[in-house]
């Protein structure tokens, strides 16, 4: 009797499943990307891009429409543009959000609080800051192949495995929410035919307060993680030499006190050198033991300076404070940033090339 009760409800769901209304991609506005600017008097400009399917079984896409509203909240953007669609509009493949600079300055808390809050947005989606015009950069289009959500999903995506640090929507919101630590997010710039990395922008309580170029990432990676892979070219006797990242560690040590607390940075990174431009000597093992100094001198003072400018903007994009909290039971987190800018870190670096692809 209860075997036939289970068929029965089993059959029954199976019915209720097949009445259910289901709608194919054609019939439905799929959002994949979407960007914000500054509107006029206070408003939020919001656009985005929406692939259009042809009637192929394929069901690939280059061609996007693409659809501008102005509103008063980011709340308010995704119902005005419904308002311009002749398909229900859906965000549950958005798969990056970009902001302008010019946006992420005055400050994103509230765009920040509804993306926390939306449950159909993957924690996965990427975001980013645009230098410029979010709308301009969206609706440039890049490539034949692909939708533009495509292109600058793959172009962050990409970067990641090589310079440029690991980013997300689940870790910027673990870093805006946590404690004693400060968010990032890379920064896009359009160039004429296309659109590149260009930098990171760092965040205090939802607002962009500093950033650094590119040729600075791999350096604040080195920093924030272990990786593999990335290449920075360090001058070197009046030329250049190109260093391949083979596998880089960082370690955080906490001395001191709780009021007083020191910290030391040690970071040891295994490289190859694949290419000297500019170097008039010969390429020789002797050689390699200057290019070694050369580059813990490069990464040391540029680690330096990059962390005395985290200072200078009160942002802690390394997680130190966070990391002291879960060492110290009596950790006062006000009383660390009353104290963060005289905080004491010491970076030490060891380079040990261990192949050398520029020596035959």
């Amino acid at each position: 009797m209860k075997s036939r009760l289970i068929l029965s409800l089993i059959a029954a769901a199976g019915l209720l499943t097949g009445c259910l209304p289901s709608k194919s991609v054609e019939e439905n506005a799929i959002v994949q990307i979407a960007g914000y600017d500054k509107g006029e008097e206070k408003r939020i400009q919001g656009t985005v891009a929406i692939p259009q399917y042809g009637k192929s079984e394929k069901k690939t896409a280059a061609s996007e429409m693409y659809l501008t509203v102005n509103a008063d909240s980011i709340k308010d953007v995704e119902k005005e543009i419904q308002k311009h669609s002749s398909k229900p509009i859906s965000t549950g493949k958005l798969a990056v959000t970009l902001y302008s600079k010019e946006l992420a300055e005055a400050g994103i808390s509230d765009i920040i609080d509804v993306l926390s809050r939306d449950a159909r947005l993957s924690r996965n989606m990427f975001l980013g800051l645009v230098d410029g015009s979010a709308k301009k950069l969206i609706e440039s289009g890049y490539s034949q192949d692909e939708t533009t959500s495509k292109h600058i999903q793959g172009l962050i995506e990409n970067n990641t495995r090589h310079n440029f640090p690991d980013t997300s929507l689940h870790k910027f919101l673990y870093a805006y929410y946590g404690h004693g630590m400060d968010p990032f997010l890379p920064v896009l710039s359009q160039q004429e035919t296309f659109v590149e990395l260009s930098g990171i922008a760092f965040f205090k309580q939802g607002t962009a307060v500093a950033t650094i170029p590119d040729s600075e990432v791999f350096t604040f990676k080195m920093l924030k993680e272990n990786f593999k892979r990335g290449m920075q070219d360090v001058p070197f006797k009046g030329g250049t030499i190109m260093m391949d990242n083979i596998g880089s560690v960082v370690d955080y040590k906490m001395t001191g006190t709780v009021d007083n607390p020191e910290f030391n940075i040690r970071i040891k990174v295994k490289a190859e050198v694949n290419e000297m431009v500019g170097v008039e000597e010969k390429a020789t093992p002797a050689l390699a033991g200057e290019m070694e100094e050369a580059f813990v001198k490069y990464f040391t003072d540029h680690a330096d300076e990059m962390i005395k400018m985290f200072k200078e903007n009160d942002v802690d994009p390394l997680g130190l404070g966070n990391f002291a909290k879960t060492r110290k039971r009596d950790f006062d987190l006000d009383k660390w940033h009353d104290n963060y800018s005289e905080l004491s870190i010491n970076v030490k670096i060891e380079v040990d090339i261990t192949e050398y692809g520029i020596f035959s």
